[in-house]
């Protein structure tokens, strides 16, 4: 990770964010629902499927049981700066009781992060946030704030409920495809067997079915596999990429290519 100045304060779910440099952020699995505001600089993420950037102005819906790396970046010598709204199970399902909400179909889009539409409702109610985090407020009343984005999202896009209020665990999915989109994000194997309906020691035995060989040492080969092609075919610099294959450090990442290729990966 690059050095950065990073600020972050929290407001039981009510999150603002301020850094002054590029910073990669570690969590890749997407735990909990979340409602975003960029107030300035560029959000880069990638999912399984695709890149996007998002800058100042644009409001984001964060999905959980999602995987997805973010990238926060000061744009046009500006901080990056965002409030999110983490709506959680608990808070879901306390609402989902007490206005009858419910989901009425599976929603299976692959988007980790959804944009949405511009709404001045939504953009007054994160300005009426900002100002919260320089007071110490009572916990019911952040609460009420966070019930109020969550009825200003339903009322901007009513269909989100479907996804909001699935409260149900994921499914059973193909275990090798599900593996071949998602080799790039480095989180623990519990989180990859939930995610693909499985309990750990489910995965494990049908992992070794199909590949022949344990989660761990499968993941390591396959993220070097596609460091090399990288590096080979697409001219990238070892200090680029080691983050994109899945790997913490480059420290790391460069033993680990030399342990497997017999060189390091500077010199290719």
């Amino acid at each position: 990770m690059e050095k950065e100045l990073l600020s972050v304060a929290n407001l039981l779910g009510v999150i603002y964010s301020r850094l002054e440099t590029k910073c990669i952020v570690g969590e890749q699995f997407i735990s909990e629902h979340g409602l975003c505001y960029i107030l300035s600089g560029n959000l880069n993420v990638a999912d399984a499927g695709q890149k996007y950037t998002f800058g100042a102005g644009d409001i984001l819906f964060y999905r959980k049981h999602f995987l997805a790396k973010f990238v926060k970046a000061p744009q046009e010598n500006k901080n990056f700066k965002s409030i999110t709204v983490v709506f959680d199970r608990n808070s879901l399902l306390e609402f989902s009781r007490q206005y009858n909400m419910a989901s009425e179909k599976k929603e299976l889009a692959n988007d980790a992060v959804l944009k949405l539409e511009n709404d001045l409702l939504l953009e007054n109610y994160f300005k009426t946030l900002f100002p919260y985090f320089d007071s110490s407020l009572p916990d019911n009343l952040v609460n009420l704030k966070r019930q109020e984005g969550l009825m200003l999202l339903l009322q901007v896009n009513p269909a989100l409920k479907n996804i909001l209020f699935d409260f149900s665990q994921p499914g059973k999915i193909d275990l090798e495809v599900f593996m071949q989109q998602s080799f790039r994000f480095n989180i623990a194997l519990k989180r990859l067997a939930y995610l693909t309906g499985r309990s750990l020691a489910t995965f494990k035995r049908d992992f070794e079915k199909i590949f022949h060989t344990s989660p761990n040492r499968w993941l390591q080969q396959r993220r070097l596999e596609e460091a090399h092609y990288l590096i080979t075919e697409q001219n990238k610099r070892p200090s680029d990429i080691y983050h994109e294959v899945g790997f913490e450090t480059l420290a790391h990442f460069s033993y680990s290519f030399k342990q497997h290729f017999g060189i390091n990966p500077s010199r290719i």
